[in-house]
């Protein structure tokens, strides 16, 4: 199983204003990328179904904003759990979607954990896909980390195995997962795209049309 994990806790200080409620094409920021996944999710889980009826794939949004936790309460199969301590830094909430996961008891020893951040509002479903299907098909090959790739631009959502998870839980302040990545050879799945893996923290890299 995949467990995505969607970091919807940050607050940009050069953006000049909560990035995440900036409204682009009429919706908030952390809407355009939650909305894909969600809709990948179900595509996937509803093709699976079919055959195993189990679930492929899981979704949990950690926030410290309640509008997003109220959002998300509307939407089916969509967890969601408010972190105050993330303003600490990314560390917080990464642990915090992991215990999310883990308290949900839906964890099994080859799972994976996908990463993937609220403001990358050009990330495309396709680029997504790509990714979980490339760790669908290494499943029991041992290969632990999973990423995109533009020419040698690196960027999330990031997959990790289940066997990483002690690793993550033990990062602290603002280190994130790329500081236990790098240990590992990483499977990388490469787009052409380098916009997608744009993180938006100015304005001014904002000023684009999510036509996707």
């Amino acid at each position: 199983m995949i467990h995505i994990i969607y970091m919807a806790a940050g607050n940009s200080r050069r953006f000049g204003s909560n990035k995440l409620f900036y409204e682009l094409d009429g919706k908030p920021m952390y809407r355009h990328l939650l909305e894909r996944l969600i809709e990948i999710k179900d595509r996937y889980n509803k093709l699976k179904n079919a055959e195993s009826n189990n679930p492929v794939i899981d979704i949990t949004v950690v926030t410290r904003y309640r509008e997003i936790l109220d959002y998300c309460s509307s939407i089916p199969d969509c967890h969601a759990v408010l972190s105050p301590d993330s303003e600490k830094g990314i560390s917080y909430t990464i642990k915090a979607g992991i215990m999310a996961v883990q308290e949900q008891k839906k964890t099994g020893m080859q799972d994976y954990y996908m990463f993937a951040v609220a403001d990358q509002p050009y990330l495309k479903s396709q680029s997504v896909i790509k990714l979980i299907d490339k760790v669908l098909e290494n499943k029991g090959n041992m290969k632990s980390v999973f990423s995109l790739r533009c020419g040698d631009t690196v960027g999330n959502p990031c997959v990790f195995h289940s066997s990483l998870i002690p690793q993550l839980l033990s990062l602290e302040g603002d280190k994130g997962g790329r500081s236990v990545a790098k240990k590992y050879d990483c499977v990388y799945v490469d787009i052409a795209d380098e916009r997608e893996l744009t993180d938006i923290d100015t304005l001014s890299n904002s000023k684009h049309t999510v036509t996707l």
